[in-house]
């Protein structure tokens, strides 16, 4: 069943710095004690937004280079 961690349960399912659980629906996560965040590479949604990301670095070299 796919619902929203709590920040406790979160924490217990942190290896790390990488955050991946299938069943939860937060692609953003508030990392405990310090100001970061991680995304959930879990979520499908995470890795469009990193492949956007690098989509976008790439389209920016190619036009300053």
């Amino acid at each position: 069943m796919k619902r929203k961690y709590s920040p406790e349960e979160v924490e217990a399912h942190m290896s790390g710095r990488l955050y991946i659980n299938t069943d939860d629906l937060n692609i953003f996560i508030k990392r405990k004690g310090l100001h970061a965040w991680t995304m959930n590479l879990g979520n499908p949604y995470s890795w469009v937004i990193m492949g956007a990301e690098l989509l976008f670095i790439a389209i920016i070299l190619f036009i300053l280079l």
